[in-house]
């Protein structure tokens, strides 16, 4: 199952008849929230929420906001959930990021104490958060689709990872994650705990630093 953002026109008339006969928290992960567009599907969304609420960690950090209805949206809504923890998420792209902050602040500002939204270049804003908090305890991979890039997006925050560290890869089995699954897969300080395959996901791995 995909998401509410994927319906064709005639599917999501139909959505709009059948959607309050399924119960809210999976009608919740299906549809993220009306003001906001997000692509990952709904067992990424849940795989996401849950993580973060059995790990309940206190950094965390992504690349690619995009309007804030993905990742963003179910990460801070489970660290609000568990109380604690802190999401930075950064666009390349202002008027997207623009768009995001100003639609959390309208639409979700409970999730405000628990997210900030950052535009720029990665290795520059991130470098300086990182070197002041000094380590990472959960990170989401999913830029372009580009096997060297996400590699490099890897190895950017690799120096401050630790045992315990949780990383999250989407496109599992495409070029984007290429290099990185084989990184991931053969070295003894990563261990692989799932894998959502098609056509459940298009991808999502979850691993955790040994």
């Amino acid at each position: 199952m995909k998401s509410s953002d994927n319906l064709t026109p005639r599917r999501r008339r139909l959505w709009e008849i059948l959607r309050y006969a399924v119960p809210p928290r999976v009608r919740w992960f299906y549809e993220g929230h009306p003001a906001l567009r997000g692509q990952l599907w709904y067992a990424e969304r849940k795989l996401l929420y849950q993580t973060i609420r059995k790990y309940r960690p206190a950094v965390c950090f992504e690349i690619g906001t995009w309007k804030g209805g993905g990742s963003t949206l179910f990460i801070s809504q489970a660290l609000h959930d568990n109380g604690r923890g802190h999401l930075h998420t950064i666009e390349i792209d202002r008027d997207l990021c623009d768009e995001a902050h100003l639609k959390y602040e309208q639409y979700l500002p409970h999730l405000g104490p628990f997210v900030t939204f950052h535009v720029g270049d990665y290795r520059e804003i991130y470098k300086e958060i990182l070197e002041k908090i000094g380590g990472v305890d959960f990170l989401v991979l999913d830029g372009p689709e580009d096997a060297g890039e996400t590699l490099r997006q890897y190895n950017f925050f690799l120096p401050y990872m630790k045992p315990g560290t949780v990383l999250m890869t989407h496109d599992w089995f495409t070029e984007k994650a290429r290099l990185l699954k084989s990184q991931l897969t053969n070295e003894n300080s990563w261990s692989v705990l799932k894998v959502l395959s098609p056509p459940a996901s298009v991808g999502l791995a979850l691993a955790i630093r040994q």
